[in-house]
């Protein structure tokens, strides 16, 4: 029963993940080539890498379960492989997920050059923007390497979730896909034997999802801060901008943080302490499943021009909001030469990522 809730959690995170990833995609190419400049790009790239990552998550379908000093991501999918080809989907998966962690991360370190370093603009325009996803994909080949290798599928890890796996979820787990690591073991004495490799694979994933969420909580917090110290140069219209766009940053800073920073964090770490939460160590792949699907929903929701197409209103005050900023309805904010003041900064960052 708990296998049949969760994979329709996960179906209903595709489909939904792929009409709303598609709609943002379609509004960023035909609606936003204008207003955004290059972060049009990073959005674009977001939402079509979602759009995959949905179709690897419906390919593995992940049952996840904690027990004793270790836990399992044991593959569910629909098409059966083998052992060994299944075992580098689960890789593959868990990969996936780091890069579209990654990539969160690469659009929250845009919006703060946007507002605090505008003059770095400059340097990340046209074909230079790739090097914002160098990191993403290091990030991925690096959780890919790491659970492959460092979390692979053994006999003596079988032997252990054996008994569990066919208590919970009615399958044989020699049988099946699966990786976890083991963080030690006890012999019949009751002696502990420390498992080195996976603690280390274990500990350099964390580090690289701690340091993806450092990075968002800095990039939040100098935003807010610089925002909030613009209040007083700030007309009663920009002010409420601001208002909204904070509402925005902490909406994609929330979601995520409950979605899969917290969930896939907890479910690394409460091993290490033989926490066992039971069948609700699947929280972490429900929420993974369903987290693209709901990202791209806050985007169009928040800014007016998406929202009012989404909504099939007419958007005859656009042009208005754009001459209000900068003064002219054609030109781009890629385009405008760098300036230092804080005023200028503020406004631009609210013309890129909300047009009220």
């Amino acid at each position: 029963m708990l296998k049949l809730c969760l994979h329709l959690i996960q179906y209903a995170g595709f489909i939904l993940g792929q009409v709303t990833n598609a709609t943002l995609l379609f509004l960023v190419l035909t609606r936003a080539e204008k207003l955004f400049g290059s972060y049009r790009n990073v959005m674009a790239a977001f939402s079509a890498y979602s759009l995959g990552y949905t179709w690897i998550e419906v390919l593995a379908e992940p049952v996840m379960h904690i027990k004793g000093s270790m836990f399992i991501v044991m593959m569910d999918g629909p098409i059966k492989l083998d052992v060994a080809a299944g075992n580098v989907l689960a890789a593959l998966y868990c990969g996936s997920s780091a890069l579209c962690i990654s990539l969160l991360t690469a659009q929250f370190y845009y919006r703060y050059v946007a507002v605090c370093k505008p003059e770095i603009l400059e340097k990340i325009k046209g074909w230079k923007l790739s090097f914002l996803f160098i990191p993403c994909i290091l990030c991925f080949a690096g959780w890919f390497s790491l659970v492959h290798y460092g979390m692979h599928n053994t006999q003596e890890k079988q032997n252990f979730m054996r008994d569990v796996m066919l208590e919970n979820y009615g399958v044989e787990i020699s049988n099946e896909s699966f990786i976890g690591p083991m963080y030690y073991s006890y012999d019949k004495t009751g002696k502990c034997t420390w498992r080195w490799l996976d603690i280390m694979a274990s500990v350099l994933c964390t580090c690289i999802l701690s340091t993806g969420l450092s990075l968002i909580a800095f990039c939040v917090i100098k935003i807010y801060s610089k925002l909030k110290s613009a209040e007083v140069i700030m007309s009663a219209k920009t002010r409420e901008l601001n208002r909204q766009l904070f509402v925005t940053l902490s909406f994609q800073t929330i979601v995520p943080l409950v979605m899969m920073y917290g969930p896939v964090g907890a479910f690394i770490t409460l091993p290490y302490f033989e926490v066992e939460v039971g069948l609700l160590g699947n929280y972490a792949g429900a929420s993974a499943g369903v987290y693209p699907a709901i990202e791209p929903m806050i985007a169009i929701f928040f800014i007016k021009d998406f929202r009012n197409a989404v909504l099939c209103r007419n958007g005859k005050r656009a042009g208005a909001w754009r001459t209000y900023f900068l003064g002219s309805t054609s030109q781009r904010v890629s385009d405008i030469p760098s300036d230092k003041s804080l005023g200028y900064s503020i406004n631009v960052f609210l013309l890129i990522f909300l047009r009220f």
